[in-house]
């Protein structure tokens, strides 16, 4: 059988009080409402002798601050997903909490419409919102409007009066696809992400933009995107085989790793016959074979520093630090120069 759960009102007729004057006491404000040490006691041993527990709800509502903040992602699923882009961002949120003395409520459950969400974010648990949405996402918005305190981190809301915190994905990008050029590559190839990706859709315009100013024309055809995920070996494995690029770059490491397999699969080598270039630049890298360059994203200093502006911003003083994380390149064993040997990409698919 369920144990009764005593509430307040309960205190209050066992020690003879009202609510409000056992809402004091044990919120520790005993002394400041001139309440006496005898009747405190008797609140506090009314308290013990019913095991009361102060509801953490019921207390923000009245203090208008719940001393937690929440992380939004496009899906839940991404908590679960193991990746170290993912695992590096929880690092650097959850240290931030943790020195702030602040608790972190993951957003798991699925809303029928973004009223719905935005009213569970909003309930009295969380004072603000970290969020990792598409531009166009309507929960930011809603959110805003309502003026419950929003920071968007890894992407860049469309509103602008909504901060974020971010990294320089156009220029990053842009690295990357100057360092395969220079290593004499010419037949360029990205893989991007879904479409509605900030950040994908930042890389993919670094890319191009770097591929026009050398002088090349931008090809469409050089272009593959990773979704969805469950057909994303299939189709490349039939783009690569029709476009036959001799240098890729991918959106995303845990992209890049799935295209150096599919690669393997067909007897394709890589660096030897196509260079590899990843992005983000987790650990990951070094334990791949081959290490993967990657453009390095200081993933756990960007989330830690979007935690600290929302917690800012929660406690009502003005946001300082950075936006915009400067990335630079990791250059490992996944990039040579170019070989123009036709005989080097024979495979069979």
């Amino acid at each position: 059988m369920q144990k009764k759960r005593f509430t307040i009102g309960d205190v209050a007729r066992l020690a003879g009080v009202g609510k409000v004057t056992v809402s004091y006491v044990l919120n520790g404000r005993g002394e400041e409402n001139r309440i006496s040490k005898e009747t405190q006691e008797r609140i506090y041993a009314a308290a013990r002798e019913l095991e009361y527990r102060p509801s953490a709800v019921a207390r923000s509502l009245v203090s208008k601050q719940a001393n937690a903040i929440t992380i939004v992602f496009q899906y839940a699923n991404y908590f679960r997903a193991g990746s170290s882009f993912v695992n590096e961002l929880m690092r650097g949120v959850c240290e931030e909490c943790v020195d702030a003395d602040i608790n972190l409520i993951l957003h798991t459950r699925t809303f029928s419409s973004p009223q719905e969400e935005a009213d569970a974010i909003m309930d009295g648990r969380s004072d603000g919102a970290l969020v990792l949405r598409d531009a166009d996402d309507p929960l930011l918005e809603i959110l805003h409007k309502r003026q419950f305190p929003v920071v968007t981190f890894f992407c860049h809301p469309n509103q602008p009066n909504i901060p974020f915190v971010d990294a320089d994905n156009v220029s990053g990008a842009a690295l990357a696809t100057r360092h395969l050029m220079e290593l004499g590559h010419e037949r360029i190839g990205m893989v991007v992400g879904s479409p509605g990706s900030v950040a994908s859709n930042d890389r993919h315009q670094g890319f191009r933009q770097e591929i026009e100013a050398s002088g090349s024309g931008y090809n469409s055809d050089l272009v593959v995107s990773s979704h969805p995920p469950e057909s994303y070996q299939e189709n490349f494995a039939k783009w690569f085989d029709a476009q036959r690029p001799s240098a890729i770059l991918c959106w995303s490491d845990d992209v890049a790793f799935t295209s150096i397999k599919v690669l393997h699969r067909l007897g394709v080598s890589v660096p030897d016959d196509v260079s590899i270039v990843g992005f983000d630049s987790t650990e990951d890298c070094d334990r791949h074979r081959p290490r993967l360059t990657s453009v390095r994203q200081p993933i756990s200093e960007i989330a830690r520093s979007a935690a600290r502006a929302l917690i800012t911003a929660t406690r009502h003083q003005a946001a300082v630090g950075p936006n915009v994380f400067p990335l630079t390149l990791d250059v490992r064993e996944s990039t040579q120069e170019f070989k123009p040997d036709p005989s080097s990409t024979k495979r069979t698919l």
